[in-house]
């Protein structure tokens, strides 16, 4: 046994419990509690640690997340073996506390867990740890998946790639008007960032409060506005504009060409599903790069960045392959 889970005593395992014993709530109760929470525990969040804690947590399978519904709800539990990985499955979901004492007991009898703390920037509210699950034949998965009180799916990030949405402007909508045009905002990819607007008489990706003073994210194309999440509306402007924000990277050991690390520059994050196929090929948050300009995604099979890239209308740029000293050091 390489390690346990202990979920109950860090920050998060506790949000964690208590998300998979509740099933679900209000996704703006859940931003008060991760700060409340952060508050009990002594901890001090940057502005939007709330927000990245739940887009890491949705990404990572814990929990899924509707934020025009306002709702959140705990993920079914899932063990699922990473891509290329040597004999490495992750156990994500929901943890109940029945499903951690069988983790426990399992761990401590018969199985050989993996527990991967969580290490935070300052200002972020820690995630559960991560737990992997060491097995020598896939054939004993299903079982140990049982036993576990999960559901085994074969390769969930590989599975995830056949449902990946094109990214395409969604139905027709209403364009700014009355007290919204007060806020109206458009985006600008050289700057990379929504800047102030005084009219919305160009083609481009826009964004004002509404009546309940909510904010709406729509695309205009050939003169109509069009509804679209904030995430696939920056990649179609991208795509619009012909600008690449993704690249991959082959690994460098012996027959591992085919695996990678996939780069996506900070100002265009993934949108929700293509997150979650990206980070479970590891089981990992991105590690967010030197200046926080990029965020990478370790693990990645280079028929899946490609298949991430098709879809949000990218050309998936190669990087060169890193060269292996002798004694199996990367130069």
């Amino acid at each position: 046994m390489t390690g346990t889970t202990n979920g109950a005593a860090t920050f998060g395992g506790t949000l964690l419990r208590w998300l998979s014993e509740s099933r679900s709530g209000k996704a703006s109760a859940l931003r008060d509690g991760i700060r409340g929470h952060a508050t009990a525990w002594g901890l001090e969040l940057s502005q939007y640690a709330d927000w990245d804690w739940m887009r890491k947590a949705t990404a990572l399978g814990f929990i899924d997340v509707d934020l025009r519904a306002d709702r959140w709800s705990a993920a079914p539990p899932v063990l699922t073996r990473l891509p290329h990985a040597d004999g490495l499955a992750l156990l994500t979901g929901a943890r109940t506390a029945r499903i951690s004492a069988r983790v426990e007991a399992a761990a401590t009898e018969w199985m050989e867990l993996i527990t991967v703390p969580h290490r935070p920037e300052p200002g972020e509210a820690p995630l559960p740890d991560t737990l992997l699950l060491q097995y020598e034949d896939p054939r004993t998965l299903p079982d140990t998946a049982e036993f576990l009180g999960a559901r085994y799916v074969p390769c969930a990030a590989l599975g995830l790639m056949e449902m990946l949405p094109r990214a395409v402007p969604g139905p027709e909508s209403a364009p700014p008007g009355g007290s919204g045009a007060a806020t109206l905002e458009k985006y600008d990819p050289r700057l990379q960032r929504f800047v102030p607007v005084a009219r919305d008489d160009e083609d481009g990706l826009y964004r004002w409060r509404g009546a309940d003073y909510a904010r709406l994210t729509r695309v205009r194309r050939n003169g109509v506005f069009h509804t679209v999440d904030r995430e696939t509306g920056v990649y179609l402007e991208l795509a619009r504009h012909r600008t690449g924000v993704m690249r991959w990277r082959p690994e460098a050991g012996a027959g591992r060409a085919g695996i990678g690390r996939l780069f996506v520059d900070r100002y265009a994050p993934l949108p929700a599903l293509h997150e979650r196929a990206a980070v479970l090929c590891s089981g990992f948050p991105p590690v967010v790069g030197k200046h926080a300009q990029t965020r990478a995604y370790d693990n990645v099979p280079r028929v899946l960045a490609e298949a991430l890239a098709d879809s949000l209308l990218q050309n998936l740029e190669t990087m060169a392959r890193p060269v292996t000293a002798v004694g199996g050091r990367t130069e």
